[in-house]
């Protein structure tokens, strides 16, 4: 017997599993002898559902810990009370499933769809002595430790969840709900919360590099030693939060030197190849809506810094360090931009169109060359058109609806990336590494 929640749990094995699956599958079909899959209150943990399609079925006061659901169909499924512990989720379909009250710790839920899914605080039911049934308050759903990375959230209904510590890098949290959420010490780099109520939500030491919250209610929420660096975030959202001890990005005004002077010293630079003149250092600095149209800037520092909807046309950033860099629906294109790091940069919706992404030779006349990187950048609706991209490492990228029309991709790296809704029409793939590329139609 397994106790979960003061309940003695009866094991169920992998072989009665399978035929409780093999009668669902009959009744899915319509056949005879075919009966609907239910676990109530029983102790499935450590098992294999690998694929299973299981939507709007029951597993009330269940344990499934540490069993494998990854790619499972549990679409409105009913996982009130019950544990999932440790189990492996990746790629599942969750979509409006029923999971409040559920213990999610350590699960691993990565890339699943949990749109509209109910995670709030809940409690089940334990028959006394008397035949009576007796709640067993369960406050919040505990998702300590979880990992949500790339999961789709989207108006999920969170309510008082306990994540401290949780990986929701690059999760979609737009319109979430989550009042009162206790989520501090988690890693939110990329996360989408746009429209999400985060009313008085713990979000103290999160990390929040590349994260959007556009349009998100922040009132009383705690930011306590939270690193909002190049997050999308305004000043009147963050008025009614509690934001002591905040980290954010620099602005203009607080450096040293002001813009242009940074600027010509960094040509002067790199006219004299460093002999004279100061390399440009606007790591962390707020450039949001700066027109830097033409300006060389190679090789200079921009690392964790805003450039969102900044005109960059004909920019010259060849051999650049913009690594985890904000530049929502900024203007690139025509740029140079070969040889430069823009690892886990937030792209979404930027204007590419010609730009070079291409390698860089070392040295003049040198074979040696240097490649550009954009492995685990958020590239969704960027606009790509005409833009050489040859031998660009975009592994683990988000290219989700980008435009890849006319693209040369030659000899690129797309390990790993999502290439939802992409239009590759004309692009050249050859010798393209394609390996776990999801979404790809050609």
């Amino acid at each position: 017997m397994t106790i979960v929640a003061g309940l003695e749990l009866q094991r169920i094995s992998q072989a009665e599993l399978k035929r409780l699956y093999a009668d669902h599958c009959k009744f899915m079909a319509g056949r005879t002898g075919g009966k609907k899959f239910a676990l109530l209150f029983r102790d499935a943990s450590e098992l294999d559902l690998t694929t299973m399609d299981l939507r709007d079925c029951e597993f009330i006061g269940s344990s499934l810990e540490r069993s494998v659901l990854e790619h499972a169909q549990l679409s409105s499924a009913n996982f009130f009370g019950a544990s999932l512990r440790g189990a492996r989720l990746s790629h599942a379909n969750l979509s409006r499933a029923d999971l409040r009250g559920a213990n999610l710790s350590n699960a691993i839920l990565e890339a699943s769809d949990l749109s509209y899914a109910d995670i709030r605080e809940g409690y089940i039911l334990k028959r006394d002595a008397d035949g009576n049934y007796q709640a067993i308050r369960q406050d919040h759903t505990e998702v300590v430790g979880a990992n949500f990375n790339d999961a789709n959230m989207m108006g999920a209904r969170l309510g008082r969840i306990m994540g401290h510590g949780a990986s929701m890098a690059n999760t979609i949290l737009r319109n979430a709900r989550m009042r009162g959420a206790d989520m501090s010490q988690s890693d939110l780099r990329g996360a989408v919360f746009t429209g999400a109520d985060l009313t008085g939500a713990n979000l103290s030491g999160c990390v929040l590099h590349g994260a959007t919250l556009s349009g998100a209610i922040l009132d009383e929420a705690v930011l306590k030693n939270a690193d909002l660096t190049a997050t999308h975030v305004s000043e009147a959202q963050l008025a009614k939060a509690r934001t002591a001890g905040m980290i954010a990005s620099a602005k203009l005004d607080q450096l040293d030197r002001n813009l242009r002077q940074i600027l010509t010293e960094h040509l002067r630079w790199i006219d004299t190849l460093g002999v004279e003149g100061v390399q440009a250092d606007l790591a962390r600095v707020n450039l949001q809506g700066t027109d830097l149209e033409g300006v060389n800037l190679s090789a200079g520092n921009f690392d964790l810094a805003t450039l969102s909807y900044s005109r960059l046309a004909a920019v010259k950033l060849t051999m650049a360090s913009l690594r985890g860099a904000m530049t929502i629906e900024a203007d690139l294109s025509d740029g140079d931009l070969r040889g430069a790091n823009l690892s886990d940069a937030t792209m979404s919706g930027s204007r590419l169109v010609g730009t070079r992404l291409g390698p860089i030779a070392l040295l003049a006349g040198s074979v040696s060359k240097w490649t550009t990187n954009l492995q685990g950048a958020r590239l969704n609706n960027c606009n790509f058109r005409g833009a050489d991209l040859t031998e660009v490492n975009m592994s683990g990228a988000n290219l989700r609806h980008a435009n890849l029309r006319g693209a040369d991709l030659r000899r690129a790296c797309l390990l790993d990336a999502d290439l939802t809704g992409a239009d590759l029409r004309d692009a050249n793939l050859q010798e393209t590494d394609q390996r776990g590329v999801v979404g790809l139609r050609l």
